[in-house]
């Protein structure tokens, strides 16, 4: 291999790094992260990286995971009997504690926030926003785990094609 190939490689397995560990955070797409990895390989060494269609298939992949992150959510907090308020508040407070310090307490604590003042919003009980809170994070947890599993998945794909 040349020193550019090296430096390449070394960029792209930083970024798979980085994404992989971010694809455990609720919102943050560190699923994306993983897919940029790949495209920033094929745009640094062109014929000598992966083919486009693998680009393509790794690309739908990560738009699954990403998908995957905002809906199971909502589903869990359905799940566990959440009004469809109940599960907009999660949504909500899943956005919105993206962008409050510290920021790993509020991406756990927001979708349970916001499912509870959804809840209460809809007429239910604080009891029945709590059961909505709890679906939320077994939504939440599922999607980490899925999002993860694509994650590696896509790294898997890029280094068996390249």
């Amino acid at each position: 291999m040349t020193l550019i190939e090296y430096v390449a490689l070394s960029i792209t397995s930083l970024i798979f790094l980085i994404g992989l560990a971010t694809s455990l955070l609720p919102i943050i797409p560190g699923n994306l992260i993983v897919w940029s990895g790949v495209v920033t390989h094929k745009l640094c060494m062109g014929n000598d990286s992966v083919a486009w269609k693998i680009i393509i298939i790794t690309g739908v992949i990560t738009l699954i995971g990403q998908l995957a992150d905002f809906v199971l959510g909502v589903w869990g907090a359905r799940k566990f009997g959440a009004s469809w308020k109940g599960a907009v508040g999660a949504l909500l407070g899943a956005f919105i504690g993206f962008f409050l310090p510290p920021p790993l307490f509020w991406l756990i604590a927001g979708p349970v926030i916001g499912a509870i003042i959804g809840e209460l919003f809809a007429g239910r009980t604080f009891k029945a926003g709590s059961q909505a809170g709890i679906g939320t994070v077994v939504g939440g947890i599922v999607a980490f785990a899925l999002k993860f599993g694509l994650s590696v998945c896509v790294v898997t794909i890029f280094f068996l094609a390249l």
